[in-house]
């Protein structure tokens, strides 16, 4: 006996519908048409559906590009600094007490490492100098200003003036630099 054979007579054994096999196609088919057909609808509508998203997708890319890819470098450029001699100015002549403004030099500064800004007050006498006070700045009011005002020491002399130091501002470090001799008159002395 073959495979088939076997199973349809397994299948007649331990079935329990005595009808015919027309009979019970009958009674399938009968429950098949009652179920509701569902409505299919037109096969334009998707087409034009996904028309309207590439259309959507492609003004979306026209009016949004994207930004250009930077192009890869190996390694970084070293950068380079210029610096040249300025010849040396004559101190300024200024009263004790008095306001004095430094210019500072804020500059990208790459490679070294992040200090708190200082200014060094410096008395000079002939060819020595000492360090008269040294006080911590804030940082960022230096980057905002531009500039830093300090009052003038009240003893009279020559004075260096040094603030040196960098900030970090949006990840960025920035170096800040200036230097200024001044003098402080005597009390009599004409300015």
């Amino acid at each position: 006996m073959t495979l088939d054979e076997r199973i349809r007579k397994a299948l007649r054994a331990n079935s329990k519908w005595q009808g015919s096999p027309e009979e019970l196609w009958g009674r399938i088919s009968s429950q098949l048409n009652k179920e509701a057909k569902r409505s299919r609808q037109p096969l334009w509508l998707g087409t034009a559906a996904a028309a309207v998203v590439l259309l959507a997708l492609l003004l979306h890319t026209v009016w949004n590009p994207l930004p250009p890819q930077p192009p890869e470098v190996e390694q970084a450029a070293p950068m380079r600094m210029l610096s040249s001699a300025l010849p040396e100015l004559e101190p300024r002549v200024v009263r004790a007490g008095e306001e004095v403004q430094l210019a500072l030099d804020i500059h990208l500064a790459g490679g070294v490492p992040e200090t708190q800004p200082q200014l060094e007050i410096w008395k000079e006498d002939g060819q020595e100098s000492a360090l008269v006070s040294e006080l911590d700045l804030s940082g960022v009011e230096l980057l905002r200003d531009g500039f830093l005002t300090i009052t003038a020491p009240s003893e009279p002399g020559s004075y260096r003036l040094v603030v040196r130091g960098t900030v970090k501002d949006q990840n960025e470090l920035y170096g800040i630099y200036a230097e200024e001799t001044i003098v402080i008159e005597a009390k009599g002395e004409p300015q």
